[in-house]
């Protein structure tokens, strides 16, 4: 399994995933994990989990349904991206289903990282 970590460094309300890289390094140190770019031809791995910021949501959360997202409709290249990617690879058919583990944009990093790690304990052996 793959664990995939999604943000924007450059983005306050959606950086948080990354700076969670190095508590899930050593919390799973024999797992690959990896800072990816949805907008880089990203196809997840079968069985995969991503870690995302979610807006709307105050506590971190696990989607395994996209429909569970809720998402306006494109209108231009700067609303593409992780849950529009997700939605087209499922279309084409590259990808059956998604894990996305939703963490808010904003709180403590230290309770985050704990909760996203007690949520990857119960999918990694």
């Amino acid at each position: 399994m793959h664990i995939y970590i999604v943000g924007n460094p450059l983005v306050k309300d959606d950086h948080l995933p990354l700076q969670l890289f190095p508590a899930l390094k050593k919390a799973f140190p024999r797992t690959a994990i990896m800072i990816i770019d949805p907008n880089e031809n990203f196809i997840p791995e079968e069985g995969s989990m991503i870690v995302d910021t979610v807006h709307g949501i105050d506590r971190v959360q696990l989607f395994t349904d996209l429909d569970a997202f809720v998402m306006k409709k494109s209108v231009s290249p700067h609303d593409y991206d992780l849950g529009f990617h997700l939605q087209l690879l499922m279309k084409l058919n590259k990808i059956s289903g998604v894990r996305v583990i939703g963490v808010p944009p904003r709180g403590t990093k230290k309770y985050i990282a704990k909760s996203v790690i007690g949520l990857l304990k119960n999918y990694i052996n």
